[in-house]
């Protein structure tokens, strides 16, 4: 049964020899880079060039963007390395040129001379399909942890607060902070007072991969249809207690894009006047250009008051895929996100 990462790792170099006659081998420089997101260095037999890889279980259950995303992240050239790449993953990672290898000998690498392109071998039965078992990582835990995540200092007030604040049950709070300090991502010495968040951007990184596919869904509202693209422009969301996500809460952020897709984030008891009032129309047989969602928890910019927290527009545009909406996700995290980490 392949459980760990390094149990990935070695099949996947195993098999891709066996598919492709390419030899990789594992480079004991990883042990003395420590300002880097991968999880281990690879050598091509006989080059020199170094591949940084990210070793995930589960890929095809995650979100495409959010691979996407962490690959690029990579000192570059990067890799994903995967229990399965099913074809149409596969498909679409080569089409991003986002190199990755897997268990079953699926592989793009784009290295020249080097190139090989394998799909289509069927995942091995011995791969472990169970996800992780720590609930922290489900519904009411990820909203905890986007509280958490927005303001660390919650992290250390009464449980009260942070359910207010996470907008979760009272009972909630408690085994989220478990299973917060059980998987390594809080630590409190001498009592309550003292909870700290720690290796914060991992725990971003998983629940930005866990975002779109386990939380978001639950808020969907619906998509809808606005006869005028550019009608956000001149929209105010605020009387509507209603938030601008995505592209447009981006495009506002950064000046870098051009939004093609409108997010907004809004209670129920508002929603039917500002569907009325910006004349939108329920998407039926048309693409759908606005996406309506409940509130996730901390919602308003303090300084942008129309606007989600940029946390929230970072995972709104990774989950999309769109190579222009990662480009404008890293602008984003570089202006506004990073500083809630720099202390890790």
């Amino acid at each position: 049964m392949l459980t760990t990462e390094e149990d990935i790792l070695n099949t996947a170099i195993q098999m891709l020899e066996r598919e492709a006659g390419l030899r990789l081998e594992i480079n004991p420089l990883k042990a003395k880079l420590k300002n880097t997101t991968a999880d281990a260095i690879l050598n091509i037999a006989g080059q020199k060039k170094k591949i940084a890889v990210k070793i995930k279980k589960w890929a095809p259950q995650l979100n495409l963007g959010a691979l996407i995303h962490m690959i690029q992240q990579l000192p570059q050239p990067g890799m994903l390395v995967a229990d399965h790449v099913n074809p149409n993953m596969a498909d679409k990672l080569r089409e991003r040129n986002m190199q990755f290898i897997d268990t079953a000998g699926n592989a793009y690498i784009n290295l020249a001379p080097v190139y090989v392109f394998v799909k289509g071998n069927r995942a091995l039965a011995t791969v472990e399909k169970r996800e992780q078992n720590n609930r922290v990582f489900e519904t009411m835990g990820l909203k905890v942890i986007y509280a958490f995540l927005c303001d660390d200092n919650l992290v250390a007030a009464a449980y009260r607060t942070i359910a207010e604040q996470a907008g979760v049950a009272l009972g909630t709070v408690g085994w989220v902070i478990n299973g917060l300090q059980d998987a390594g991502f809080i630590v409190a010495k001498a009592g309550k007072k003292n909870r700290r968040l720690i290796n914060r951007k991992k725990l971003l990184d998983q629940w930005v991969e866990l975002y779109p596919r386990k939380l978001r869904p639950k808020h969907h509202v619906g998509n809808f249809i606005a006869n005028d693209p550019n009608w956000w422009k001149t929209f105010n969301p605020i009387p509507y207690h209603a938030h601008w996500g995505g592209e447009v809460a981006a495009a506002k952020y950064t000046k870098y894009l051009k939004p093609e897709v409108t997010t907004l984030y809004i209670p129920p008891d508002t929603t039917n006047k500002l569907l009325a009032k910006a004349k939108l129309k329920k998407a039926v047989d048309q693409p759908a250009n606005v996406k309506i969602y409940r509130p996730i928890g901390i919602e308003a910019n303090k300084i942008k008051p129309d606007l989600v927290h940029p946390i929230l527009v970072y995972a709104d545009l990774i989950a999309t895929a769109d190579i222009r909406n990662l480009e404008t996700a890293e602008k984003l995290y570089e202006d506004y996100i990073a500083e809630y980490f720099r202390e890790d």
